[in-house]
Order: structure tokens, then sequence, then C-alpha cells
């Protein structure tokens, strides 16, 4: 029998501000620190292709 995976949506909280960075899918036994670490290393990523500035046009 095949155990579940658990799949957990991750959130960044800086200041006042919160975005979901993504998803965290661990199988049962599955080590959360290199999971995580590969999630947050694709949302550096991310962030390093996409143009500085907020919503309202401030750098």
């Amino acid at each position: 029998m095949n155990a579940p995976v658990i799949t957990l949506p991750v959130h960044l909280t800086v200041g006042e501000h919160t975005a979901e960075v993504g998803e965290l899918a661990l199988a049962p036994g599955e080590p959360i620190r290199p999971a995580l670490a590969a999630l947050f290393r694709t949302a550096a990523e991310a962030f390093e292709t996409e143009p500085e500035g907020g919503d309202d046009g401030t750098p």
C-alpha cells in the first residue's frame, strides 16, 4: 500500500505583506529541511526574474 503524500501551502510574511510562495509535498518519512530548501531556492529564482517594484509602481 502506498502511503499518501501530504501537500501544504507555504506562505512567506515580511512585515505586513504575506504571499504564497508555493506548495510543499512530503512523502511519509521524507525530511522537511531539504524540501523547504528546494522550495525557497525555486522561489528565489522566480524573484530574480521579476522586475522590482510594488503593485503601486514604487521601486
